[in-house]
């Protein structure tokens, strides 16, 4: 049989040939990764050394989305933050909240925020993301010059496994807003458990309002 060729303007020709023909073809006439046009079918073929299979195209999804998670404001929403870590709440009821542009692997299904359980929850080990973290201070007492943060994947009420840790100054008189931004990376123990941000001062309290999350998907771990 005639080798697939390639012209002059670098298109891919096939041979063309009838179905009949080519489920003749076998070991000795065809070579392993032969490629041919079914005539009949207006496929694609190729030759695997022992048999004929489709070439079929398949649909790229892009890997890439984020969401936009804002704590409800209709009745002003505060949580007091003090020495003892605790865990950081937006419910994504907020008016601004935005899941339009997810990855579409997970658009309409899934999300990249646990609104029930507060916390971050990857697609697949070995994505890539951004996030970040906008806080408004409103109040605080006691001093504090420091806040906290860590975004932990224990699972586990308090942060026992923490893979960003980042102080945030509270020396400015309320009200004003703090923001905190950072790349993360999923692994097995993040894909289990999801990540909870958990936030705590040096000393004193603080109370935040305006709570929100942006988070990005930059690539996918499973692709290839």
């Amino acid at each position: 049989m005639a080798r697939t060729t390639i012209n002059s303007a670098f298109k891919l020709v096939p041979d063309n040939i009838p179905t009949v023909k080519i489920s003749q073809l076998g070991i000795g006439e065809a070579e392993n990764g032969t490629i041919i046009y079914d005539l009949d079918t207006k496929t694609l073929k190729y030759f695997n050394g022992s048999s004929w299979g489709d070439i079929t195209a398949t649909t790229y999804t892009a890997p890439s989305g984020w969401g936009f998670y804002v704590e409800d404001q209709t009745a002003p929403s505060t949580q007091l933050i003090n020495t003892t870590p605790s865990k950081l709440i937006i419910d994504g009821a907020g008016a601004t909240s935005n899941s339009e542009y997810l990855p579409l692997e997970i658009r309409g299904i899934s999300e990249l925020w646990d609104t029930a359980s507060n916390k971050i929850i990857p697609i697949n080990i070995g994505d890539d993301y951004t996030v970040r973290i906008d806080m408004q201070i409103t109040a605080k007492s006691g001093n504090p010059t420091e806040l906290q943060f860590n975004l932990d994947i224990s699972g586990q009420a308090s942060p026992t496994t923490v893979i960003v840790s980042r102080i945030i100054g509270t020396g400015k008189t309320p009200p004003y807003t703090v923001s905190v931004g950072f790349p993360y990376f999923s692994l097995a123990t993040f894909k289990a458990n999801g990540g909870q941000i958990f936030l705590s001062t040096d000393t004193g309290d603080v109370t935040l309002t305006r709570r929100q999350i942006s988070i990005h998907r930059i690539s996918d771990g499973t692709a290839t």
